[in-house]
């Protein structure tokens, strides 16, 4: 479906994860993802679903139906709606974006043109062929490395290091956000560093962001002293590693 897609919500908020936190964005999240994440805190947008939630007015949390699927033209309205010109940017999220890459591949062409504001994706980074198609309207990309010890996603080693070679080759403001829980073995926190920094050797400045998991589902965060251990044997590897929360979450924002 090259000008429908499946979308779950659509509202005006501040980004709360990453080097970007705090700056005001508009939030497209697509329905659909082929990960389950044991943390997933929008388990709303996994599968398709009859209508998305559509913010009315900025910020307002006043939310009307919307028929799913959605076509482009349509979606370029509703943005239009939230009034892109005070935003930063418009952030593609989800479920898994890039699962629905043909139809972001028609939207933000048009997107573009009309309102001239970056594009954030979020990722969870393991689809490398579907990035392809897309890349070149991309302005900041959001990869998550899912650590088989805490996401209990299998192993995605090698397509995330395929995502970022691409990610990193391109145009777009990269970096990486690895969720930590009490369950991370550092063993593969550091052997995702160390190949990221081997396949990010052009670009040293890298963000690696470890991001507490916020308790979810039984799933606790790392105690801070370890979290603290982690980033200091870490940072001999790559100089850029923040510890960043889902900060969002201190003002019950969604």
């Amino acid at each position: 479906m090259k000008n429908l897609s499946y979308i779950s919500e659509i509202y005006s908020a501040v980004q709360g994860e990453g080097p970007l936190v705090g700056v005001r964005q508009i939030f497209v999240r697509f329905s659909v993802c082929d990960l389950r994440c044991v943390w997933c805190d929008t388990p709303g947008s996994l599968n398709k679903t009859k209508v998305c939630l559509v913010e009315q007015s900025p910020g307002k949390r006043e939310f009307k139906k919307n028929n799913n699927p959605v076509h482009s033209d349509e979606l370029i309205k509703i943005c239009s709606s939230l009034d892109p010109i005070m935003h930063h940017s418009l952030s593609i999220t989800g479920g898994e974006p890039l699962l629905q890459w043909k139809f972001l591949k028609s939207f933000l062409p048009g997107f573009k043109n009309r309102f001239n504001i970056p594009v954030y994706l979020e990722s969870g980074g393991h689809k490398p062929n579907e990035l392809t198609k897309v890349i070149e309207y991309l302005d900041f990309i959001s990869m998550d490395f899912k650590l088989p010890s805490s996401a209990y996603c299998g192993d995605l080693w090698d397509k995330h290091f395929d995502f970022l070679k691409i990610s990193i080759n391109s145009n777009a403001k990269t970096w990486v956000k690895i969720v930590v829980s009490n369950k991370t073995d550092f063993n593969e926190l550091e052997y995702a560093l160390k190949n990221i920094k081997s396949v990010s050797v052009s670009k040293n400045d890298i963000q690696v962001i470890l991001q507490p998991v916020t308790a979810i589902n039984n799933v606790q965060p790392p105690d801070e002293t370890i979290i603290l251990g982690w980033q200091s044997s870490l940072i001999g590897i790559l100089p850029d590693i923040r510890i960043i929360p889902q900060t969002h979450k201190f003002i019950n924002q969604k």
